[in-house]
């Protein structure tokens, strides 16, 4: 009887790994032919009194790989030092699209270390003003098609709102701070 033929699969996969170990398990992968991603960012920092510009992971916490799931390939991420697991929903891993690897790898290395994370935020989420004028503030963000976002604050027992324009980079999601 002849074993079953494998037709290679490899997909792009969100690796979760420990605090701080993203370039340490990268390194490790790559020494074992594992392709992975590791999208940075540029932070300025201050330490000691000089200014220094650190690289710091755009994911923290999360390492792309590009790899074939039924391979052998598995098993050495799986075991690399520092893996937590790969990222998915339910029991399997999910694959993240290339579509979305690729854009990431444009805007990476188009901005000029003007790249940044940030939390996802959606209309009619709960937010905190975190830089500008408002700092401080909490409210609701409302984004209509066309319009400025705005930060509405409600006074419910009055039946009123009042609202502001404000720029979504401004603002957190509630549930993060």
């Amino acid at each position: 009887m002849t074993a079953p033929l494998h037709h290679e699969q490899k997909h792009w996969y969100a690796l979760h790994v420990k605090s701080n170990q993203e370039r340490k398990t990268q390194a490790f992968l790559e020494g074992r032919g594992v392709t992975c991603f590791l999208p940075c960012y540029e932070q300025l920092t201050l330490r000691r009194g000089k200014r220094l510009t650190l690289q710091r992971p755009l994911f923290s916490g999360y390492l792309f790989v590009h790899l074939d799931l039924h391979g052998p390939q598995r098993i050495e991420v799986l075991k690399a030092p520092g893996t937590a697991r790969i990222v998915g929903f339910g029991e399997s891993p999910s694959p993240v699209s290339e579509q979305i690897i690729e854009s990431i790898r444009i805007l990476v290395s188009a901005t000029g270390g003007e790249v940044a994370p940030h939390p996802l935020i959606r209309a009619g989420q709960e937010v905190r003003v975190v830089e500008g004028p408002f700092r401080g503030a909490t409210g609701v963000l409302h984004m209509a098609p066309g319009r400025k976002a705005r930060l509405v604050i409600e006074v419910a027992f009055l039946g009123r709102a009042v609202a502001v324009p404000i720029e979504p980079r401004q603002v957190h999601p509630l549930a993060l701070d």
